[in-house]
């Protein structure tokens, strides 16, 4: 039997969200003892915990959440080793190309590029300085044809976020705020993702799961 690995982070009132966004507010609605069965009321910014970005999310009319193909949420992924990265620190084009050599990864056709920063379990006073791919690195994963990228940090980038710009109006999706990738380095599996189907949506919550043969 294959392995099942979550790369998801849970949500609740706790979830670290980017500047500007509202943590997830989850209150308990019915109770087994008052109503006779038990649920949450949640409210949440789509982009929220583990979540992954449409192209919608920086590209007038592009294709919204619920307008992905669902072709695009099951593929293989590829995690490259960049822990040793410092607050604020580049990942460039040249770094990538040389981690994806020693894998033997020449095309990205059908596969996600994910970044082990090990960003999901960073303290609050470093979080919001996560490593970087600059604008030649997402020249680079565009040129080869990844399907999407994945990171263990908030974003990507920084404002003006060329990276979002780049990526995102050629299909190439974003997954933020992954968990357990870096127990993954260095590995290739099959993935699969989940994200809820909002009509509309700039993005939304996804499981993420690694299949280990």
């Amino acid at each position: 039997m294959p392995e099942i690995v979550d790369l998801t982070l849970p949500l609740s009132g706790e979830t670290r969200v980017f500047p500007g966004y509202p943590r997830p507010i989850i209150h308990k609605w019915t109770t087994i003892k008052e109503e006779g069965y038990y649920s949450n009321m949640v409210f949440m910014v789509e982009h929220s915990g583990t979540h992954v970005d449409s192209p919608a999310h920086f590209v007038e009319g592009a294709p919204t959440i619920d307008e992905v193909p669902p072709s695009k949420f099951v593929a293989e992924g590829v995690v490259l080793d960049f822990t040793s990265k410092e607050p604020g620190q580049a990942i460039t084009a040249g770094e990538i190309r040389e981690a994806l050599g020693k894998l033997g990864v020449e095309s990205g056709r059908g596969l996600y590029l994910l970044i082990a920063m090990g960003w999901d379990t960073a303290p609050d006073d470093v979080w919001l300085k996560y490593p970087y791919l600059t604008e030649d690195a997402a020249r680079l994963i565009a040129s080869m044809g990844f399907e999407g990228i994945g990171l263990d940090s908030p974003s990507p980038d920084y404002a003006p976020f060329m990276v979002h710009k780049i990526l995102l109006p050629q299909g190439i999706l974003i997954v933020e705020n992954m968990a357990g990738l870096t127990r993954l380095a260095g590995q290739r599996f099959k993935m699969i993702m989940a994200p809820m189907k909002i009509k509309g949506g700039s993005a939304a919550p996804v499981r993420v799961l690694a299949i280990l043969e």
